[in-house]
């Protein structure tokens, strides 16, 4: 039975944080201090800050992660790596690892012994250092193996972007609620980078510097302006290099093409026919490959090809593609001139010459292109403003952040058949006029520009809601000023629930919560249409989202519902 582990001799590097307030405080003395270069920097409106949680906090923090990989030659494991230096005994002959390149050595030994079956013992106790770049001691290879489990398998899809990196030393800018700069700070290194995305949180405003400089895996580099065109080259590399996340240590050695490597690497993702006889006739052809060696030939998206396949030997030792299909321009066997993890270059001889094709690996072709569409409910909500259940409607407001022109051609249309069958489209979808009293339903035809044949419809609900309040002004300040006020519904999302609002009768409104404290200001209006609450002056992280002039739709004493141009908020009372 493997040994339960308490982590209590677990540690951060020194200059790891405690608190949000330690991070600062701890690179001001470990790195550069930018405090002459403090009035020079402007402050950045909030898209520029690096939300805690946002999509570009997650992409830098998986980009900065260690890489576990580096070392799977001693530890099988690519979510950890033993510190250096490490003793280590490889078939029997005993060496000490100061460096990464004398993981080369024990490779070496490897293939010098020639053995049937290498073998690698570390001598404990070692420390290893997790992907979060904490530091356990472990005594014994039992608990270097209770570890190893919970790190994913060879080649198995994990966080850590090793596509790309940060080129260092980068500064970064701390600001108050009122964006002005209290602090720059000079990052050296992943780690440092890592720690501080790590512990940002909501009381703390944030942007790096740019530019930045970004090196690619073919070691070149690219400049990036501002947080879109970071985040924007970081999902774009992504996925564009091998992360060398197995335990084959001499996969990447020249010559070394063998029928099982072959074989493990065409069955990963979908290969593109990039050239054929130098030219690019099949270039729109994916060729997926079934682990039951089955095989299908798409052209942009729909299968045109099948049949089987299969790798054997050649008469010369060489490593053969079997084909077997209808589809006479790859029917029959390649041999393999060139292997790399994602590229291969194959020949076949023919009665009129010899003919190559080279094959490129594409581990996104498989994406599902609608995915966007798909991901949640399209609706639009207007207010009856002359109470005759009828509204003017922009649809293309609906699908605004899934529709890329350059690959989407998009249709609306009053009925489902219509949409199936491409007819009948709306004339002027940004200014429709619903002929469906109160509620409606309105089909959208998305078709991929690049293969008309392919298209999805999806549906956006049309909503036309009595927005006139039932309270008045003076019973809405009443009902604000009565216990505490929870935000419990914004968008459909709880987020802001952890937030708590106590209006004050001097028009002031004190909000905590996320260890943020705000002091912003509220007052009500009463006009044709209804109540209005204004909320101003609300500077923190995420729950700056309620600033504005929020429209009452219902109101009770203890909870009042809200719209803000297509945003809806919940607020409900909280007396405890």
């Amino acid at each position: 039975m493997k040994p339960t582990l308490k982590r209590n001799n677990s540690k951060k590097h020194p200059f790891l944080p405690l608190t949000i307030v330690l991070v600062f405080a701890i690179f001001f003395l470990l790195f550069t201090s930018c405090q002459d270069e403090v009035a020079e920097i402007i402050g950045p409106n909030e898209q520029e800050t690096i939300g805690v949680n946002s999509n570009l906090a997650k992409l830098i923090e998986y980009t900065t992660q260690l890489d576990g990989s580096v070392d799977n030659i001693i530890d099988n494991a690519n979510c950890l790596i033993v510190e250096l230096p490490v003793t280590v005994s490889v078939n029997g002959v005993e060496i000490i690892i100061d460096s990464e390149e004398d993981y080369e050595v024990i490779e070496a030994i490897f293939d010098e012994f020639g053995t049937d079956e290498d073998t690698l013992e570390i001598i404990f106790p070692v420390t290893i250092i997790l992907s979060d770049y904490s530091e356990i001691v472990i005594n014994n290879q039992d608990e270097l193996e209770v570890f190893i489990e919970e790190c994913l398998g060879e080649n198995e899809e994990d966080e850590d972007i090793e596509c790309i990196d940060f080129q260092y030393p980068i500064s970064i800018s701390i600001y108050d609620t009122n964006f002005e700069v209290i602090e720059t700070v000079v990052v050296e290194n992943d780690e440092a980078l890592y720690d501080f995305i790590e512990n940002l949180d909501g009381s703390v405003l944030a942007s790096l510097n740019f530019p930045v400089t970004m090196i690619l895996s073919d070691d070149s580099t690219i400049e990036v302006n501002n947080n879109q065109e970071l985040e924007e080259a970081i999902e774009a590399a992504e996925n564009e290099c091998d992360e060398d996340d197995d335990n084959d240590w001499d996969d990447d050695d020249e010559d070394e093409c063998t029928e099982e490597f072959v074989e493990l690497a065409l069955k990963e993702c979908i290969w593109n026919i990039v050239s054929y006889n130098g030219d690019d006739v099949f270039v729109n052809y994916d060729v997926a490959f079934d682990p039951n060696y089955g095989f299908t030939v798409s052209e942009n998206g729909n299968v045109i090809h099948d049949g089987t396949w299969s790798v054997s030997e050649g008469e010369e030792d060489d490593v053969l593609v079997n084909f077997e299909t209808s589809f006479q321009d790859l029917s029959g066997s390649w041999t393999v001139v060139e292997c790399q993890i994602d590229r291969f270059a194959l020949v076949q001889e023919t009665a009129s010459g010899v003919i190559e094709m080279v094959m490129e690996r594409d581990c996104e072709t498989d994406e599902n292109p609608f995915e966007c569409f798909t991901s949640f409910n399209a609706t639009l909500a207007k207010c009856d403003d002359n109470g005759d259940t009828f509204a003017l409607f922009n649809l293309t407001e609906a699908f605004s952040n899934c529709i890329q022109p350059s690959e989407h051609m998009v249709s609306y249309h009053e009925t489902l058949q219509d949409a199936e069958n491409g007819m009948n489209a709306l004339s002027e979808p940004t200014a429709y006029t619903n002929t469906i009293a109160t509620y409606q339903t309105i089909y959208v035809r998305v078709v991929l520009a690049s293969n008309a044949d392919t298209y999805e419809v999806f549906e956006i609900e049309l909503i036309v809601e009595d927005c006139s309040s039932a309270c008045t002004e003076l019973e809405v300040d009443d009902y604000l000023q009565t216990c505490i006020w929870n935000v419990v519904n914004f968008n459909d999302s709880d987020d802001l629930i952890i937030f708590d609002l106590d209006f004050n009768d001097d028009g002031s409104v004190t909000i905590t919560g996320d260890g943020q404290t705000i002091e912003a200001t509220w007052s009500t209006s009463q006009t044709t249409d209804g109540v209005w609450v204004e909320l101003d002056g609300v500077n923190g992280a995420n729950i700056q989202a309620i600033s504005g002039n929020w429209l009452v739709v219902e109101c009770d004493p203890d909870r009042l519902e809200m719209t803000k141009n297509e945003d809806t908020m919940v607020m409900e009372q909280n007396c405890i």
